[in-house]
């Protein structure tokens, strides 16, 4: 008998949640819509955020991320890490969630 390819399991994963702190206030079960080694796309709807703010991002198993808000558009933010994801610690989570990678 052939050998089946591997089924990806990518696409039925949970999606993947982080929290956000920012100035006394702090904003959790944040859907991730994207996911970089450098940053992250999070919806901007639940409150009001602005270019160049202080962030403090809390991605799951992982110690907060310190970063900024890089842009807010469209009811979208894009968010930049002060810090590059470790490599591994990113390909975990993008296997473990369903997320699609920024390129």
């Amino acid at each position: 008998m052939p050998a089946q390819p591997a089924l990806s399991t990518r696409g039925h994963c949970a999606p993947m949640h982080l929290r956000l702190r920012t100035k006394g206030v702090e904003v959790s079960g944040i859907e991730v819509l994207d996911l970089s080694l450098a940053g992250c796309l999070i919806p901007s709807t639940r409150w009001t955020l602005r270019e160049g703010q202080r962030v403090l991002v809390s991605l799951p198993d992982i110690a907060s991320l310190p970063g900024a808000v890089l842009w807010v558009e469209n009811g979208l933010a894009g968010l930049l890490f002060d810090q590059l994801l470790n490599e591994r610690v990113y390909e975990h989570l993008l296997a473990a969630y369903a997320l699609g990678a920024m390129d």
